[in-house]
């Protein structure tokens, strides 16, 4: 199966609940994968709803200037937001597998990797998790939310994160849901997912209930930004 080499980013926030707007990614060559999705359990509502206040485009590119022209033909709907920032992202670690590239076949989005010595500054974590549709036990899927909630809720005030935040498709399971999170360093997300605490027990605990059929994780170095997020770049948090 095909793999990615590059992806692209758009997190819009707006002032009130509303519909994900569409996306396409027409005029721009390169385009694997592009879909919107919202956080729609920061705003409260129901997962199948997509009303929120927040929102992800997600591209997954052939060759980085694919994603700078993604980025560049932005979705007009997003022209109402109160703040927005979009971002072109070289992996440099990954594994495991999600459904974008292939919601049939699901596997790696990127080649596997591990990040280059000393490389240091500011990165994107991308974290997704999937389940197979046939004969799904949806308690393993609330099971897990219910984890994944804790998480979040333990996020705050960690040290090196400047924002994250967990995003559903349309269809709820149609793609699988992924977390993105912004951190000064790789100093600062190992201490948090590996040390000890509520992210390194949920760890343990999802591989030794079997909570999900797949998941990934990719960390990316931000090769262009441009807008703020929380009223500053979170690409230059050093």
């Amino acid at each position: 199966m095909p793999v990615a080499s590059a992806a692209s980013l758009q997190l819009a926030r707006f002032d009130r609940l509303r519909d994900a707007g569409p996306v396409a990614a027409g005029g721009c060559p390169g385009v694997m994968f592009c879909g919107v999705a919202a956080d729609v359990r920061a705003a409260g509502t129901e997962l199948a709803s997509q009303q929120a206040f927040t929102f992800v485009i997600l591209g997954l590119h052939a060759d980085v200037a694919s994603a700078q022209r993604f980025v560049g033909a932005r979705a007009s709907w997003l022209d109402d937001a109160s703040e927005i920032w979009g971002g072109v992202l070289q992996p440099v670690r990954h594994h495991g597998a999600s459904n974008y590239l292939d919601s049939a076949n699901p596997g790696p989005l990127f080649e596997s990797m591990t990040p280059a010595e000393g490389a240091g500054g500011p990165l994107v974590a991308l974290t997704t998790v999937g389940w197979h549709p046939d004969g799904l036990d949806m308690n393993r899927v609330r099971e897990f939310g219910a984890g994944a909630m804790a998480v979040r809720m333990s996020m705050t005030g960690v040290p090196g994160l400047h924002t994250q935040h967990s995003f559903f498709f349309p269809g709820v399971l149609q793609f699988d849901p992924l977390t993105v999170s912004f951190w000064r360093d790789d100093a600062s997300i190992r201490a948090f997912a590996y040390g000890q605490g509520t992210h390194r027990r949920q760890l343990d605990r999802l591989r030794a209930e079997q909570l999900a059929d797949r998941t990934s994780f990719t960390r990316f170095r931000v090769l262009h930004s441009a807008g703020t997020w929380h009223g500053r770049d979170p690409a230059r948090l050093a």
